[in-house]
Parts: structure tokens; sequence; C-alpha cells
């Protein structure tokens, strides 16, 4: 029988249907099993955990919840911070003057919670990948008047930038060579996601696995994108999804179902609750 300990999941385009906010029944069906079985279950999303909630509560069984592309990583169960990777202040701050300089619409996750410049709330909250997930948005979030004053003195995990022209990116990605550096990936079309340098899943997850004793034969993990692809190469039950991208699906060993069929649920079934 496989000794699958911790599986850690991706959230748009993974482990949630397409309106990026309901958990499919099959996974939750098949999480709730294995959990039952003995394996924890991570949360390894591109967000903040304020926007996280709505999702750990139809689980119902998340132990840990890598957040931010691995910016930081939370025990749920003890409310206690793991691991964590803040940006460069400065860095922070000067993106950011860009960002709003350009229009740009963006979010900043900051110690789980997600931060949106009042003045743009609209711009930001239209941007949203799906109605649902607007309504996340605009429950879940901070509305400070001065973004980078609200963030001062505390631990910014990532900016999300929900959609930038490829002239600015190159632009935006130039000025943050130059003051961080930062890391850039990308989850879907046409977004950009700045972190510190070195941050990404996979470096997140194996700390936490160094934390809990366990190895890559031990992590199933399920991706789709690229800022997975870190994740999906070092866990040995690594599945990219049917809908992923050929990056994903080249980084993992395995291929499960779409989505919208529950393919999480379906690659659990399969390896883990019935091998």
């Amino acid at each position: 029988m496989n000794d699958i300990r911790l599986i850690c999941l991706d959230m748009d385009g993974t482990l949630l249907d397409d309106d990026h906010a309901t958990v499919p029944p099959r996974n939750i069906a098949a999480l709730r099993a294995a959990a039952e079985q003995g394996a924890s279950v991570a949360i390894a999303s591109g967000r903040a955990w304020a926007l996280l909630r709505g999702v750990d509560a139809q689980l119902g069984v998340t132990r840990y919840a890598v957040l931010s592309n691995g910016a930081a990583v939370l025990d749920v169960a003890k409310n206690q911070w793991l691991y964590r990777r803040p940006m460069p202040e400065e860095a922070r701050r000067e993106a950011i003057r860009k960002l709003l300089d350009w229009g740009l619409p963006f979010e900043v996750y900051c110690e789980g919670e997600n931060y949106i410049q009042q003045d743009r709330m609209e711009l930001v909250v239209g941007s949203a990948l799906s109605p649902e997930f607007a309504q996340v948005l605009r429950a879940c979030s901070h509305f400070p008047e001065d973004i980078n004053a609200a963030l001062d003195g505390k631990a910014v995990e990532k900016i999300h930038i929900f959609h930038i022209p490829e002239a600015r990116k190159r632009e935006l990605l130039a000025l943050t060579d130059e003051l961080g550096p930062l890391a850039a990936a990308s989850s879907y079309e046409g977004n950009l996601e700045l972190t510190a340098l070195g941050v990404n899943k996979g470096t997140a997850i194996q700390a936490l696995c160094a934390q809990l004793g366990l190895g890559p034969d031990q992590v199933m993990a399920f991706g789709d994108a690229g800022n997975d692809l870190e994740m999906l190469r070092w866990a040995n039950w690594s599945f990219a999804m049917a809908n992923g991208s050929p990056e994903a699906k080249e980084a993992a060993r395995y291929v499960t179902g779409s989505n919208k069929e529950g393919g999480v649920g379906m690659a659990v079934e399969q390896y883990l609750l019935n091998p």
C-alpha cells in the first residue's frame, strides 16, 4: 500500500470548479476519506489565507496551508505560522508605486490577509476570475486608503497583478530585478505574481515536510499551471489536471481528470483509497 501522508492541493483549475469558489463533491468525499485514513490535507495556493477560508470550510479537513505561492505556511489546526519568506520592503513599495501609476488591477497578500487600495476596489474586483470569486474579494479583503502605508512594517507575501500588458510586464520585471531581485510566476494567462526570490510551492512544501519528517515518496501533489511546477517535480505522487498546461503535465508524473470532473478525487480514490 502507498505510504502517502500529505496531500498538497492547488486551488484554481485544480481543486476548485470553474467558478473558482466551489469544491466538487467527489473531491470533498475523497479527501475526507483520506484524512480518516491518516493523510494530512494541505492547501497549496497562490492565494492568501483570507481568500481560502470558504474552501477550508467546504473541505472540513485542512491541516496545513501553503500560501501566496509558497511565501508562507500556516498550521491551520494550531493557527500558527510555520514558515515565512516575505518580500523586501523597498522592492514591495516601489513595485506598488509603479502599479498604481500604471492603473493596473492588483492585490497584496500580507500575513494571511488581502489588501486592495480603496480607490482601486472596483477595478480589482471587476478583474476577478468569476462573479463568485468577486464576492469573495469584496467580503474578505481590506481596503486601505494608502496601501503602501498600510503594509509598512508587515510581512508582505505576494503582489498579485490580475492583468498586465506584455510591454508593462517586461518593464516591471526589469524593475523588480533591479530592486529585489524578486521571483515572478504566473497561474493563468495575463497575470503576474511577485514574491521574494526563491519562493515557490515546492520550496515551501519541502520546508513543511522537513518539519513533519516526510519525504517526496510520501507526498501527493496536484496542480495545473506555472506556479505549481516545482511542487509537481518534487513530489513522487504528482498529478497534473487534464485541463492543465503542457508545462504542468511535463512536470508531473501522472495526469488525472479535469478540475470540473473532480480529477483530484479520482486520483485520491485510485492511488490512496483503493490502490
